[in-house]
């Protein structure tokens, strides 16, 4: 199914003209399996390829600086899979949001989407502009699939911001937790590259371009993933744990109120991709927010967790035993500041 002049035809004409090139690709309504690869495989495959190599040539930088093999085949194999991690959420939001499910259409979005951000990765290892460059270049990315979804998925035009957002920030969840888990396995090198070579993330200028959001909810995330609690043995709550829990729940509803807002005038508005991306920052944050709130307070997320499995095995149990009649009891106590924000 590879076809070379295929793969430069389409990959040209997102860059030259990608709307009457998007226009073409879906009167032609290819399956996934053909925009795979037609575009995504080889496109990706050329990219890693051109970027080795441009890395011996200059001695630029590759994932993070790193040659690893392990990285190279982390970050390819990856790569390929978020295609259809990010088609899946495109195709599965779009029936929530007034659109039509069509997987292959979604998958289309992707690969000819994904265009320019695969020449920025192919060109990345320039030193000193490589990564300004690929990261202009995975924006344009993201700029494109905004407005290709419309045509393959018909996205309603009131919906655009709320689907394509909340598309992107599930996409960064999914990359988050797979990063978390496979980055001991491949990129402990890499890290170390970077902290050798004094690299911080605002050097990347990524939290800059979510509005600050993405990296800020990082390290809230962070820092309550290492939090660990050991519960007292009879599981019994205390009454200052209920009320800091209770406490830690209004203060969560204000701050989701507060950002809310700030996402329901962007919707009130044509919004410029600057304020897509402060919206995909301020979802994340959305998401996040409790644990941003018992965070920022000195809290421990995990105890917070467990007073909020105790409190709701209470309200089912009641007085099973003495635990849970005690635990009920303390509950009963702040019932009033607990269930508004539930």
């Amino acid at each position: 199914m590879f076809d070379l002049q295929a793969t430069v035809r389409w990959a040209t004409g997102v860059i030259t003209d990608p709307d009457v090139t998007a226009q073409s690709y879906r009167e032609i309504t290819p399956n996934w399996q053909n925009t795979f690869f037609v575009l995504t495989l080889p496109l990706y495959i050329g990219a890693y390829l051109i970027a080795i190599v441009l890395s011996f040539v200059t001695g630029g930088g590759l994932f993070f600086g790193s040659l690893s093999f392990g990285i190279a085949v982390f970050a390819l194999v990856w790569s390929l899979l978020w295609t259809f991690v990010i088609a899946v959420l495109f195709d599965w939001l779009s029936e929530r949001f007034g659109g039509k499910r069509n997987f292959d259409a979604a998958y289309a979005v992707v690969g000819l989407a994904i265009v320019p951000a695969a020449v920025g990765t192919a060109i990345g290892p320039f030193p000193w502009i490589g990564w300004l460059i690929s990261l202009a270049a995975s924006i344009y990315s993201l700029m494109l699939a905004y407005r290709f979804l419309p045509l393959f998925l018909e996205i309603p035009e009131d919906s655009r911001v709320k689907h394509f957002v909340l598309s992107i920030i599930a996409a960064f969840v999914v990359n988050i937790i797979v990063s978390m888990a496979m980055a001991p396995l491949f990129l402990s090198s890499a890290v170390d590259d970077v902290m050798r070579e004094g690299t911080t993330r605002e050097d990347t200028g990524v939290g800059g371009v979510f509005g600050g959001g993405l990296e800020r909810q990082a390290e809230i995330a962070e820092a309550a993933a290492e939090d660990t609690y050991e519960p007292p043995a009879d599981g019994r709550l205390t009454d200052a744990q209920v009320r800091r829990f209770a406490e830690a729940l209004a203060k969560t509803e204000a701050l989701k109120e507060r950002l809310g807002g700030s996402l329901k005038n962007m919707e009130e508005k044509e919004p410029s991709f600057s304020d897509l991306m402060s919206g995909v920052g301020g979802v994340v944050r959305l998401s996040t927010a409790e644990m941003e709130v018992v965070k920022t307070a000195g809290g421990n997320w995990a105890e917070h967790q467990w007073v909020r499995g105790q409190i709701e095995t209470a309200r089912i149990q009641q007085d099973l035993n003495d635990t849970t009649a005690h635990n009920y009891e303390l509950f009963l106590r702040y019932q009033d500041e607990i269930e508004p924000y539930e």
